[in-house]
């Protein structure tokens, strides 16, 4: 079954928790390349004071209304991710991601610290 139009449009949200080192993003619809790149580099500027101090953080990930992505897009995501990991990401909880997203997810986390949860409460715990 296909998403509505309506749905593959790109929308995205960065929350900062400084206090507990965790940087929440909410992203869905369907990306171009270039549009993902910004996105990304808005995300790093984000978690930037916790690198450029050394400290570790923490990332939580709502998917539950993104799709599967490009080849091109999904290696612009993996390469963000093992830049995250380099500069201090030690988790990374993926929420309600759909199951082609999920499947695609795995390969894209593959070697990193991270899981995949139906709710936001069950991954915060295992964040935390």
């Amino acid at each position: 079954m296909f998403a509505a139009m309506s749905n593959l449009a790109p929308v995205q949200s960065i929350k900062v928790d400084t206090d507990r080192a965790e940087v929440h993003f909410a992203i869905g619809g369907y990306w171009t390349r270039e549009a993902m790149d910004k996105f990304l580099f808005d995300l790093g500027t984000a978690a930037k004071p916790f690198w450029k101090e050394g400290r570790a953080f923490n990332s939580l990930g709502d998917l539950s209304e993104f799709v599967a992505q490009s080849r091109e897009t999904a290696d612009a995501i993996r390469e963000s991710l093992l830049l995250a990991q380099k500069n201090g990401m030690k988790r990374f909880a993926v929420v309600a991601p759909p199951a082609m997203v999920k499947l695609q997810y795995r390969r894209l986390t593959e070697g990193l610290d991270a899981e995949f949860f139906e709710n936001e409460t069950e991954a915060l715990a295992w964040l935390r």
